[in-house]
């Protein structure tokens, strides 16, 4: 008797085997390779949406027309920030003209330090009375855009970090022109931290990269915007500028 339930194991663990052996051969036989999902189940999932911005209006006033973008700053200069502005302003600058909202004025550190004494400056610094007046004389500008850099994180997941604030110049004075007070000259602010490590921010970091850097890179993946920190601070610039008012006489068909 003992014989016989010996026997009758054995064969149950090869019959166990050969069942699981065929289920594998029929599963990974084609390539040795998972099925891929379709496209369409890839592509469900969220998408992130800028929200903390300010917005005067949804269309700029019809007199600005000319504005002076200062240097791309920090609060802090780290390494990570410094290499940051190195490699993102002048996708910035490109960005900018890009939207075409108003015609850009690069204003340099060498400019900035010759008309107000320091090279960069934050919209939140206490700035000298006359700062929008010296702008405004040297570069002809309608209003000034500070541009800062608040978070730069080279390493997957990637992370960046702007702030952004446009000011209308105050009107022309034969005078001493005052700091304007915020309240009323501030047409645009943003501040936002976009981190690659977010569903909804990958996505959308993707869906941008098929839609304008694929002719650049045909043969790249669409996740390579994901680990390069030029491609990926290109997307949260390009973003972020959806949020701010349009140029007057135009529609956003975006």
């Amino acid at each position: 008797m003992n014989r016989i339930f010996y026997n009758l194991a054995r064969v149950w663990r090869t019959l166990r085997f050969g069942v699981l052996a065929g289920l594998a051969a029929g599963f990974f036989g084609a390539g040795c390779h998972l099925p891929l999902m379709p496209n369409e189940v890839r592509d469900l999932g969220p998408r992130y949406h800028p929200s903390n911005f300010y917005r005067r209006a949804d269309v700029l006033p019809p007199q600005i027309r000319r504005v002076a973008v200062l240097p791309l700053s920090t609060k802090t200069p780290t390494a990570f920030l410094v290499s940051g502005v190195e490699t993102l302003e002048p996708v910035l600058y490109a960005e900018l003209e890009k939207s075409k909202r108003f015609e850009v004025i690069q204003v340099t550190p060498d400019d900035m330090r010759q008309l107000t004494g320091k090279k960069e400056w934050c919209a939140d610094d206490v700035l000298p009375q006359d700062f929008f007046k010296r702008i405004a004389i040297a570069t002809g500008a309608d209003a000034v855009l500070f541009s800062q850099l608040t978070r730069c994180y080279p390493y997957q997941p990637l992370a960046v970090g702007w702030k952004f604030c446009l000011i209308s110049n105050p009107a022309p004075t034969t005078g001493p022109v005052a700091v304007p007070d915020t309240k009323d000259q501030i047409l645009w602010a943003a501040d936002e931290v976009i981190d690659a490590g977010e569903p909804g921010v990958a996505n959308a970091a993707r869906d941008y990269y098929g839609e304008h850097l694929l002719n650049e890179a045909p043969s790249a993946e669409a996740t390579t915007i994901l680990t390069s920190p030029a491609r990926f601070g290109q997307y949260t610039l390009a973003a972020l500028l959806t949020t701010m008012p349009e140029r007057f006489g135009t529609i956003n068909k975006r």
